[in-house]
């Protein structure tokens, strides 16, 4: 017999079991929804992973990236990748968003991300220690990062200002790092328990870049910008050791295997070559090429670094390789070389054929080869991932996404295109081939850009351009990206670039600063000095031409110094960052700012007394 009520109850119940029901599967779609999102940006990967991890049911695969990492939305731009201590993780680090994020070199997936700082700049590894190094350019200091179940910051120590560059010894007892606009080496070194210790700071006569160890515990230092090298002792007692290197844009160098060369990745831009279709078709303007060299030649042979000897040219017409950045040393010392302009990792056997190419993300930045030397993990800077890369045969294994795509600016496109030698004829060159970030790698080039050839002229800085038209050193471009125009189809004699595209690049120039004052990047400007120089620039004349606050004009003026064609008239470049520049007028022919006042009488309309011009020296590099 039934129960009274029974009935109601039941369907009360029922109708309580559907919507809990309901509501779970609610919850269930909503997690679905999530999981495939995720699976959208790490999908992609699946079909590269071994055969064993293919074998795992794919609901506990979106189970795993739900338990991973989380990333945001964000641009990241990737610049350097080491393999943590343990060998069981690699790290990026990303110099937009100031984090590094960690892959899993098994599953291939990215399992955290820790935000360090402000701008990474360069990632290193300790030997025989549990922690890395990163360099933070924007705040200027050097970061101890311990290795656990999670990245933490064991310590941060300031270092010279704009760090760029970052090296630690073999032996795991100290750190270089290279610092950009203060032109300065900091070593580091630590007590026994970790503990960091600033040990001293050296000057350089110019912006650091690369850093290498030598085999006998020396580090070779490479330019930045121009072609000069750097040989510093090892504790950076003495003052270094300058060598100038026939070859602009100094990349990522390695020591050969028999430890008695330097491989170093760089291009050559050759002054006199005419920007004809076929100058750059052939290679004529813009060399590509690794550089081998004794080490005993580095210290011993000051020539042979300024000849053509011991180069290998990477690309050919009709597929250039423009922007080498990189060079590593693979199994069997298979050589391995990212050339960024051109997206792509490239391979050789014996240094001459480069004949194994491989397309990779967009702008390789940097790889970090496995303990075994067959596989490379590149960070691929404007695609914001990692690509996993077997040497040989050449074969992409998998595709990293940092974090989901998301959407691009102008100025984010304009930085992409800046980077892109494809902008170029067969891909030679990119805009920043010359205009190494942002700035100038200091040579001279015959660009068509003043209406004609047979005069080549300085590489001038674009850091802060975008507020300082007209445009080309006759004056004569009044629009930024009629400027770009311009360089795409005279100087780098590529197709014509859509309107949209230079507008892109020149939203990127215009958010580009201009270079800071070397003395107050070094903190050494006096205030006094520079106060009185300001009154010299003006009593002397400086200003009718240079005129503040942007310390240039929009006319032409002649300056008594006639190029090879006989042209005088010049519009006059702006003086903010000119401190940062190495070589002066037109053609280089002042090696400072001093040559300029004196040895070429160039500004002040009367002699200047000897406290005057040293005031005056003091106010220029202020600005």
């Amino acid at each position: 017999m039934p129960v009274p009520g029974s009935s109601g109850c039941r369907l009360r119940g029922d109708r309580h079991l559907r919507l809990r029901l309901r509501s779970q599967s609610l919850r269930l779609r909503s997690q679905s929804l999530r999981l495939r999102s995720q699976s959208l940006w790490l999908g992609a990967d699946l079909l590269d992973s071994p055969p064993m991890l293919r074998l795992i049911p794919i609901v506990l695969c979106l189970a795993h990236s739900t338990l991973a990492a989380n990333p945001a939305a964000r641009i990241r731009r990737p610049v350097d990748i080491a393999l943590s201590p343990n060998g069981r993780h690699v790290l990026v680090a990303n110099r937009r968003s100031g984090s590094v994020s960690v892959i899993d070199r098994v599953s291939r997936r990215v399992v955290s991300e820790v935000t360090l700082g402000k701008r990474l700049s360069a990632l290193a590894t300790v030997p025989d220690r549990n922690w890395v190094l990163a360099a933070d350019e924007a705040a200027g200091e050097l970061i101890g990062v311990q290795c656990g179940e999670r990245l933490e910051v064991a310590w941060r120590l300031k270092v010279a200002d704009y760090p760029v560059s970052l090296a630690a010894s073999r032996d795991g007892t100290r750190a270089v790092v290279g610092s950009l606009w203060s032109r300065r080496l900091t070593l580091v070194d630590w007590t026994s328990s970790g503990k960091p210790r600033h040990v001293r700071t050296l000057d350089l006569p110019f912006a650091a870049g690369q850093l290498l160890e030598l085999p006998d515990g020396r580090w070779l230092v490479a330019s930045t910008f121009g072609g000069r090298l750097a040989v510093c002792d090892p504790h950076l007692r003495q003052p270094p050791l300058i060598r100038s290197l026939l070859g602009v844009n100094i990349g990522r160098m390695t020591v050969s295997a028999d430890r008695h060369s330097v491989l170093i990745p760089h291009q050559l831009l050759d002054a006199k070559a005419e920007t004809t279709r076929g100058g750059v078709h052939w290679g004529g303007v813009m060399l590509n090429v690794i550089r081998t060299i004794g080490i005993d030649a580095i210290s011993g042979d000051p020539d042979r670094l300024e000849s053509r000897l011991g180069l290998d040219y990477v690309g050919i017409p009709d597929r250039a390789a423009g922007d080498p950045v990189a060079i590593a040393l693979g199994r069997e010392n298979l050589r391995v070389v990212l050339l960024a302009g051109v997206h792509e990792l490239v391979t050789s056997t014996d240094g001459i054929q480069y004949y194994g190419r491989q397309a990779v993300g967009l702008g390789p930045s940097a790889m970090a080869l496995d303990g075994d030397g067959t596989r490379a993990w590149v960070a691929d800077r404007f695609s914001d991932s990692v690509s996993l890369v077997r040497l040989s045969p050449l074969e992409v294994l998998a595709t990293i996404r940092l974090g989901p795509p998301t959407k691009l600016t102008a100025v984010d496109r304009g930085e992409q295109l800046f980077h892109d030698s494809r902008l170029s004829s067969d891909g030679w060159i990119s805009c920043r081939s010359c205009h190494t970030r942002g700035h100038s790698n200091g040579g001279l080039s015959d660009t068509l850009g003043d209406g004609g050839f047979g005069a080549p002229k300085k590489v001038l800085s674009l850091l802060g351009s975008g507020q300082t038209g007209p445009w080309a050193w006759n004056g004569e471009v009044k629009s930024l990206a009629e400027q770009i125009s311009k360089s795409v189809q005279l100087t780098m004699r590529g197709e014509a670039i859509a309107p949209s595209g230079a507008a892109d690049i020149a939203a990127y120039l215009k958010s580009l600063p201009a270079a800071p004052a070397l003395a107050r990047a070094r903190g050494t400007h006096n205030p006094a000095a520079v106060a009185r120089g300001r009154a010299v620039f003006s009593r002397v004349g400086c200003a009718k031409c240079h005129v503040p606050p942007l310390f240039t004009s929009r006319r032409t003026y002649d300056v008594g110094l006639a190029d090879e064609v006989g042209r005088r008239e010049f519009n006059p470049p702006s003086l903010r960052g000119v401190s940062q520049r190495e070589g002066l007028l037109h053609d280089n022919r002042a090696r400072n700012l001093g040559e300029v006042i004196g040895r070429f009488g160039h500004g002040p309309q009367r002699p200047l007394e000897a406290g005057e011009r040293d005031d005056l020296l003091r106010f220029l590099e202020s600005l």
